[in-house]
């Protein structure tokens, strides 16, 4: 059997994160995530026979390889895609790129969701999306051992703009009809190169919210209501709506945990909108990683420069949407 070839985009969220991770979303009736897909993403080859029986051997952009066993399934992504779907393993997964680790754009599902479109792909078998996203989701909730979303993985799957209703039962997915070039002159993606850490903060607000807090109460709800707005914004492919919301949206994210915007990703987030960005805020759950501007058409370069003089270590890492969703082709 050939090798394959498996592309997955990561996703920038515009409004709504954090909402996505069970039960926060029930908690909040009417919440929805917004994001959209990105052309950056990981993409990975699978090798049958590139590994001994039982057995996974990973390597990352031609470095070192990892043998890798059932052991490690615990606490290691690859192995626990790998023996969950293929537990006789016996195969070498190839990681040609990816997004930067802790960039906040949902590069670990991404990872998770084309390993295991690859997998499938190679014993010819199939699986609801809805399936899938949950099986990758709780995989990775394993590993970390903390609670995951699923809205990086539903941009994975379907690429595109989405909106994800949390509901009860699960979650239902829509793609948003925004016309692309329109996004693409208005969304950039910078990286800052500052670390960060979702879990944690994430956690911390998962705990509040579940003991009843209610300035963390107060603002889920606001940030589901901005979530509410952007969407409705994109499809009327409203400019200042959007941005208006994703101001909503950032403003109360900011008071969830002091965690969520130090003074160095104060600063970016200040460079770019005294570059004329219309609205930016942190990409994930906040605290580092990238950061997305919505802006107007004609301003990126302008951005760019701006936001590398307050964070020298960072770049544009994308902008516009990729409309397709994981990819799998077969190799030779």
């Amino acid at each position: 059997m050939p090798p394959v070839e498996a592309f997955a985009p990561c996703r920038a969220d515009l409004a709504g994160g954090t909402l996505d991770i069970w039960p926060l979303g029930i908690l909040h009736p009417g919440s929805l995530t917004v994001n959209a897909a990105l052309p950056l993403g990981v993409r990975l080859i699978v090798e049958p026979g590139g590994a001994p029986e039982g057995a996974v051997l990973h390597s990352v952009g031609g470095g070192k390889e990892r043998l890798l066993g059932p052991a490690e399934a615990a606490t290691d992504l690859t192995a626990a895609v790998v023996f969950h779907l293929r537990p006789a393993a016996g195969v070498a997964v190839r990681v040609l790129e990816q997004a930067p680790v802790g960039s906040g754009l949902g590069g670990s599902s991404a990872y998770g969701m084309a390993l295991a479109s690859a997998l499938l792909a190679l014993e010819g078998r199939t699986v609801e999306a809805a399936r899938l996203v949950a099986v990758v989701r709780d995989l990775e909730a394993r590993v970390l051992g903390a609670p995951a979303g699923c809205q990086d993985h539903w941009a994975a799957v379907k690429g595109g703009v989405l909106a994800v209703h949390l509901e009860p039962g699960g979650e239902r997915v829509e793609r948003l009809a925004v016309d692309p070039a329109w996004l693409a002159e208005r969304l950039t993606v910078f990286y800052t190169g500052i670390t960060h850490h979702s879990g944690m903060v994430n956690w911390e607000v998962i705990r509040r919210r579940l003991e009843g807090d209610p300035a963390t109460t107060a603002a889920l709800e606001a940030i589901a209501a901005a979530a509410r707005d952007c969407r409705a914004a994109l499809l009327a492919e409203d400019e200042a709506g959007v941005g208006a919301a994703i101001v909503a949206e950032w403003t109360a994210r900011r008071t969830l945990a002091p965690e969520v915007s130090p003074p160095e990703l104060e600063r970016v987030v200040e460079a770019g909108l005294g570059a004329g960005a219309l609205a930016v805020k942190a990409c994930g759950a906040g605290g580092g990683g990238s950061v997305l501007l919505w802006h107007g058409p004609g301003l990126r370069e302008t951005l760019a420069t701006a936001l590398a003089v307050a964070a020298p270590g960072g770049g544009v890492l994308a902008s516009g949407v990729s409309e397709r969703g994981v990819v799998v082709t077969p190799l030779g």
